[in-house]
């Protein structure tokens, strides 16, 4: 990502999200379009949107699904 790209933000939250249809924004009541430049340092990537996050037994399915959609079939073992 540069700073120019478009991220979004749920009001009152330090995470930002790179994709309007992150499963973490799916319950913020408003959402804003920010430039990355303009976030202060404290904001942070989003764990479903930069790929860290670890599904957990008490995910939902569409989490789990949006998950399994992104994978790459080559990194299925």
């Amino acid at each position: 990502m540069t700073d120019d790209d478009v991220v979004y933000v749920a009001d009152g939250c330090d995470r930002y999200h790179e994709s309007r249809e992150c499963q973490g924004l799916s319950h913020a009541r408003a959402v804003e379009e920010r430039a990355l430049s303009s976030l202060s340092d404290g904001f942070t990537l989003c764990e479903l949107c930069s790929g860290t996050y670890q599904v957990g037994l008490s995910d939902g399915p569409f989490v789990t699904a949006r998950l399994l959609e992104e994978l790459d079939p080559d990194d299925i073992g």
